[in-house]
């Protein structure tokens, strides 16, 4: 997504020496109303920021997006990788929260061409219809490319980008509509649910804290053990690390930080092994796993009390990591399985 800048903070800081977590309290603390970017090629993270307080929060790679909460953790986890970029651009907040409002917008027009389509007279219907949402126009040829924001039908910032030259405001509107003129272009018009449509989310994602996860991996790594040994037990030695990586494939799109593709988590020894910061939702996250292992198995052994035998096996595992479990609020995640 194009994004509008109206000033640069810190522009192209090596995720090998900046601290996303540092980086982002610090703009929390000077109150800044903009954009947190990471970027790694293929991807782009960011983490929109109004007077300070994160409102919301995007991922793209490929021809995915994400937003919100699972964003947020996603990006603070990549920003623990080496050779990604950390940028932070000042924006007013008025419009940080229009362009956190368009994220989940609707295609309106798709496809639109400049041959069959005037852009100045689309600009202008846009504005008679009241539009809250977004025009994003793609020049041929890698020519350039350009959003223009709308609120209430006013086109409230615009921003125009080729390999050569970055325009916003008036200036980049000008620009875009000159472009048009003379190579052709594709548009596409998103709209904002109105009202007695479905209701955009508004509450700010939370940001993943940093902190030591050694206790908690160490809980984890007790409850894969003992799925294990009674997997073991059944005589089928390396059954449930097998059923295990196939449930985190099969979860890669909804928890990607488990994917065993990305060599990130590992279980191995009969301990958890994991790259970086954990996200927030990793105990959400491999519980639903394990629940999905569990069942996995029982159906493989052809044996009805396999989870039976999980929660005997890991009995006394409440009081034993009572602080774990309380710190992390993990009854929710470990209840299936946990006695």
């Amino acid at each position: 997504m194009i994004l509008p800048k109206e000033r640069s903070v810190y522009a192209n800081l090596n995720t090998s020496f900046t601290s996303f977590s540092e980086l982002l309290a610090d703009q929390q603390e000077r109150g800044l109303s903009g954009f947190l970017r990471l970027t790694f090629p293929g991807y782009q993270g960011v983490v929109f920021m109004v007077a300070g307080k994160p409102i919301h929060a995007l991922e793209e790679f490929g021809d995915e997006r994400r937003v919100g909460p699972a964003a947020a953790a996603g990006i603070a986890h990549r920003a623990a990788a080496k050779n990604g970029t950390l940028d932070v651009d000042a924006v007013s907040g008025d419009v940080v929260e229009l362009v956190a409002r368009v994220l989940d917008a609707r295609p309106l027009y798709k496809d639109l061409t400049s041959s069959f389509t005037s852009l100045e007279r689309l600009f202008t219907k846009l504005e008679q219809d009241s539009l809250t949402g977004y025009v994003e126009i793609i020049l041929s040829g890698d020519a350039g490319t350009a959003m223009v924001l709308f609120q209430d039908g006013e086109p409230i910032e615009s921003v125009f980008r080729s390999a050569s030259e970055s325009f916003t405001g008036f200036e980049a509107r000008s620009a875009v509509v000159q472009s048009v003129a003379t190579t052709e272009g594709t548009f596409n018009v998103y709209r904002v649910p109105g009202d007695g449509e479905p209701a955009l989310p508004t509450d700010a994602p939370p940001m993943i804290e940093v902190a030591d996860s050694s206790p908690l991996l160490a809980f984890w790594s007790e409850v894969c053990a003992g799925i294990e040994a009674v997997a073991d037990g059944l005589g089928s030695s390396g059954k449930f690390r097998l059923a295990l990586r196939e449930v985190l494939v099969s979860r890669a799109n909804t928890f990607p930080f488990l994917d065993p593709f990305a060599a990130e988590f590992e279980y191995k020894d009969s301990a958890i092994l994991f790259q970086g910061p954990l996200p927030a939702e990793f105990s959400k996250a491999l519980g639903a796993c394990l629940g999905d292992t569990v069942a996995k198995l029982a159906f493989q052994l052809k044996r009805a009390d396999f989870e039976t035998r999980v929660r005997a096996q890991l009995v006394g595992m409440s009081e034993k990591h009572a602080a774990v479990i309380e710190r992390w609020s993990l009854n929710e995640d470990v209840r299936e399985f946990v006695a």
